[in-house]
């Protein structure tokens, strides 16, 4: 088997909470490329030394596993973050994945809900949470309950059964805890008691249409009837991962994810989170830019959606991913000669692999 005379960095962050990509799932990857590509590397970056040394290394594309790291700025009691796709960019090398601006939105979850609503999609009524910012439960901008978690974290963190809060007390003692535990106010949404769903969303290459893969996430009710997707339930790996059998609700999640994606400005590949409220409306939860493409069964939300919807395999799912990236040098003006941009064949051309629903 010729390999394509290409060099795939895949980049990951050694911090657990910011990264998307653990070591397990980066080995894999790197071990399934390895077959295709000429020189695939991994990189794991912890400060801006290290992507310093990743610039150094001039790959042609990097398979990006995380967003950004928080950095000490000069001020002592401030914290800026700093955004490995704005290295990336500023040194010209390609990357896999949204750029810092949809990344940015994917990362604050309130500005995402902002421009969600600016456009005039749903997604449930919000406001940012302080303590001592009111007294009792009818000052409160929205009627309890409320879902209480935070702003800028992902899988599930902050996130459990006592994210629901039906008095004032519980609302004081969530927004206390997030203050206390992630240094941010907290974001309280009107609380959805329908179903979930996530929707991975996956352009094809040279057309840029967009195909959207929803499934169904289940969790057991907990002793008050919520059923929480938070960080123990993914932890556990307790909820149950289906297909979204009615046409109705599948049509309804699709058209709202793929317009999530869309005003957010996302490109290549994602996930929207979608909830009903009590009359099966669906709203936007929340978006997923880089999300996790583990190989393990249902653990990836993303790699699930793709087997269950399309019957993607992990293989062909990561060769697409890696042809959007290299596929964008060419829209660039970069010299690219053509052998180099014809995958290795495993499976009918990624074009043509799967349909869109």
């Amino acid at each position: 088997m010729v390999k394509i005379n290409k060099h795939i960095e895949i980049v990951r962050c050694g911090n657990p909470r910011l990264s998307s990509m653990g070591l397990k799932s980066c080995n894999m990857i790197g071990k399934t490329l390895s077959r295709h590509y000429a020189r695939v590397g991994t990189t794991t970056v912890n400060n801006e030394h290290d992507i310093a040394l990743l610039v150094a290394k001039k790959p042609d594309l990097v398979f990006l596993g995380f967003k950004n790291m928080p950095t000490l700025s000069p001020y002592p009691t401030n914290t800026e973050e700093s955004w490995i796709a704005d290295h990336l960019d500023s040194h010209g090398i390609n990357y896999t994945g949204s750029t810092k601006l949809a990344m940015m939105l994917d990362h604050n979850k309130d500005a995402a809900k902002q421009v969600i609503c600016e456009a005039g999609l749903q997604t449930a009524p919000y406001f940012t949470a302080r303590s001592g910012e009111y007294s009792n439960a009818g000052e409160l901008p929205l009627p309890l309950p409320l879902f209480i978690k935070p702003p800028k974290e992902g899988g599930g963190i902050g996130i459990g059964d006592d994210s629901v809060v039906r008095n004032f007390a519980a609302y004081k003692r969530k927004v206390a805890n997030i203050e206390r535990d992630f240094g941010t106010p907290a974001l309280a949404e009107q609380y959805l008691t329908g179903r979930e769903f996530s929707v991975a969303i996956l352009e094809t290459p040279r057309s840029k249409e967009l195909i959207a893969m929803p499934i169904e996430l289940i969790t057991e009710q907990n002793s008050r009837g919520d059923r929480i997707l938070g960080q123990k339930v993914k932890s556990a790996d307790t909820e149950h991962v289906i297909a979204v059998a009615d046409k109705d609700i599948k049509d309804a999640i699709v058209t709202l994810a793929i317009d999530a994606f869309k005003i957010l400005g996302a490109r290549d590949y994602g996930r929207i989170d979608i909830r009903l409220d009590e009359q099966g409306i669906p709203h936007f939860l929340e978006a997923n830019l880089i999300p996790g493409v583990a190989q393990h069964d249902f653990t990836s939300y993303f790699t699930s959606a793709c087997w269950i919807n399309q019957a993607m395999d992990y293989e062909t799912m990561l060769l697409h991913i890696v042809e959007l990236g290299l596929s964008r040098a060419v829209d660039i003006g970069e010299d690219l000669v053509e052998r180099d941009m014809v995958p290795v064949t495993v499976s009918p051309s990624l074009e043509t692999a799967f349909e869109p629903v």
